[in-house]
């Protein structure tokens, strides 16, 4: 028996009353919990439905080919975010961070970093101390630079200038190039970016946990944000999630 505290990113019904979960844990990365009588049960259906943070304690079994099975034997609800639960904009937000999630899934790993920045974007997203549009912004590409998609953005990978009136990324190779040094300025990878964007994007890739969300900037800057940041996720994942879609949508 264990016990694990995670965040619930996605229910899938199994038969007339069960369901399974899945799970973003910090120790244990997203694992996927069998639920016998989820559906129905008042006793496990809240602390396991989407966006619930809970305490759950499993059943460890491992099945003829050796691959290990989880069970719910018990759970207790940690935090609910009711606030986002009353408001459709920001519940297919939530969706779409859960389904980020879900495609990049990291098992049998540290996960604690991506549990708390999580957490933290839906408290703030909970509680309407933050746009919900920069607070998606910082998850896409905070999440992305958490699991391996780090641009090195220190300074230009050619003459190690730090900064300058333009700089350009490479979304392939993930490297920063000077005004001077980039060669094919209009290619299809590079991404132009002044002063204040690289500053906007340094800040959310390097800073600790505990300053991310502590900045403000302009509308302007915002929509420029958002552009790079979904353009970034649709480069490294796939072209465009439901979930963003109908935000969208909605959040118009």
């Amino acid at each position: 028996m264990i016990t694990i505290k995670g965040l619930i990113i996605r229910e899938t019904p199994r038969g007339e009353s069960s369901k399974s979960v899945t799970v973003l844990s910090d120790e244990r990365g997203v694992v996927d919990v069998f639920v016998r009588g989820g559906m129905k049960s008042s006793k496990t259906s809240s602390p396991t439905q989407l966006l619930a943070y809970s305490l759950l304690c499993l059943e460890e079994k491992k099945d003829a080919s050796g691959q290990t099975n989880y069970y719910l034997n018990s759970a207790e609800n940690l935090t609910m975010f009711y606030h986002i639960r009353l408001d459709a904009a920001k519940t297919a937000l939530a969706a779409y961070f859960a389904e980020l999630l879900n495609y990049c899934r990291i098992e049998n790993s540290d996960c604690g970093d991506i549990l708390k920045l999580t957490l933290n974007t839906l408290y703030f997203l909970d509680n309407g101390q933050r746009d919900p549009e920069l607070l998606k912004c910082i998850f896409e590409f905070r999440l992305l630079c958490d699991i391996g998609f780090r641009p090195f953005l220190l300074g230009c990978s050619i003459c190690y200038a730090y900064d300058g009136d333009i700089m350009y990324l490479n979304m392939r190779s993930g490297l920063l190039e000077c005004e001077k040094c980039c060669i094919n300025k209009n290619g299809v990878f590079s991404y132009a970016l002044d002063r204040t964007m690289l500053y906007i994007i340094r800040y959310i890739a390097l800073s600790d946990l505990s300053k991310l969300f502590s900045f403000r900037i302009s509308d302007r800057y915002l929509k420029r944000l958002s552009v790079f940041t979904e353009d970034f996720v649709r480069f490294h994942f796939k072209d465009g999630f439901e979930t963003l879609r109908f935000y969208r949508i909605i959040s118009q």
